[in-house]
């Protein structure tokens, strides 16, 4: 789904690095153009990937700079078409072409394996010829300003085709995942920051290695939000900064599914508990076999009306089929529809960084107290309440 999608799915980035250009948005117009998805539909090709623009994903000249920018935001799409071919349908056709060169030499008893390969490849082509491709476009917003970006997907093959193309068409741009540790990082201050350094159990600064290492930081935040979500009225206060006034009330729990993982004699072991719950009794057996919460459904409110959810996932502070409340703007049939669109976007990209703000000041709480020397009174509660 799309940004503009009632829900999307969400991956982080932060991007390092500067632009040499004074003329940033002809050159971002430029680079993006010249990476720009070509179609393969009148050919017989079975992959094309390339940028195309958020609101018309046919289009991908870059022509305009209202064509992608909106203010400091940045927004354009990655397009994918992929031609696929069903095994059973190429195997059919390998073997008629295979009748078929045996008929013309009868010699033969059997196509010799040089031929069954040619065979194979001209199969291949006859068939992706007659077949459409399936085109897939993943929007991306990116704040020039914060240098936040916005992938709206978390599949890893999708999520390596995009580093890919953008390292290529920025190449002297950094695009790094915003693990979370380096969340964190943007929420502390700086003694906080210190202690969350000692407590980094990465021995390099790669992203890999850094989720990896750090696994306990979203299982702890997910098992503490888990225990407040039952034995406290869920009440928190915008802390970090976002179009919310600061310390505006809200409200975060989790409910309707969470998923846990942990070791076993045969592997690694998978539990899913869906549905509304009462006491968690399943959640809190499992927790008690050393499984720990890897993804589970937030909801952050404020108020019965607006409200916001989102499946996170703990190991990377991602957010799946994130939906947010959606006021669509007041429109007339006079209106220019180029402004509509615009004022579409504005009230959507609101909506989610309000989202993120309840969110990271969500975080933030979490984080202060972890980090503090009232944790170990907070662990002691928390195992008593996994006993009981």
């Amino acid at each position: 789904m799309g940004f503009l999608a009632a829900s999307a799915s969400i991956c982080y980035f932060q991007v390092t690095g500067s632009f040499k250009q004074t003329d940033i948005q002809s050159y971002v117009l430029q680079q993006l153009a010249a990476e720009g998805f070509r179609s393969i539909e009148n050919s017989n090709e079975e992959l094309s990937t390339g940028w195309v623009q958020l609101d018309d994903y046919d289009a991908s000249s870059f022509s305009s700079e209202q064509g992608c920018w909106r203010e400091q935001q940045l927004c354009f799409s990655l397009r994918q078409d992929r031609r696929k071919l069903p095994a059973a349908l190429l195997k059919r056709e390998v073997s008629r072409l295979s009748e078929q060169f045996l008929a013309d030499k009868p010699t033969f008893n059997r196509v010799p394996k040089g031929e069954l390969e040619q065979i194979r490849e001209q199969a291949r082509g006859l068939l992706l010829a007659r077949t459409l491709p399936t085109p897939s476009c993943y929007d991306v917003i990116w704040d020039t300003e914060s240098k936040q970006l916005r992938l709206c997907s978390l599949s890893q093959n999708v999520i390596d085709t995009f580093q890919g193309l953008f390292h290529q068409t920025f190449p002297e741009l950094c695009l790094q995942l915003l693990h979370p540790i380096a969340r964190a990082e943007q929420l502390l201050s700086e003694p906080c920051k210190e202690k969350l350094q000692q407590a980094n159990q990465a021995q390099t600064d790669s992203a890999l290695e850094q989720i990896e290492a750090n696994r306990w930081l979203g299982s702890d935040f997910l098992q503490w939000l888990l225990y407040r979500t039952l034995n406290s009225d869920s009440n928190y206060a915008v802390t970090t900064t976002g179009p919310l006034l600061e310390n505006q009330p809200f409200r975060a729990f989790l409910d309707d599914r969470l998923v846990l993982v942990g070791g076993g004699q045969e592997g690694i072991q998978k539990v899913s508990v869906a549905g509304p719950q009462d006491h968690y009794l399943e959640v809190q057996a499992a927790l008690r076999q050393n499984k720990q919460i890897e993804e589970a459904t937030l909801h952050l409110q404020q108020d019965e009306d607006d409200g916001w959810k989102l499946t996170l996932k703990g190991e990377r502070f991602q957010f799946g089929s994130y939906r947010t409340p959606m006021v669509r703007p007041e429109t007339d049939p006079s209106d220019d529809p180029q402004a509509e669109a615009e004022a579409a976007f504005y009230t959507k990209l609101g909506a989610v960084e309000a989202g993120e703000q309840m969110f990271n000041s969500l975080l933030k709480s979490f984080l202060q107290l972890r980090l503090s020397d009232d944790w170990p009174a907070e662990e002691v509660a928390i195992n008593r309440w996994l006993e009981a």
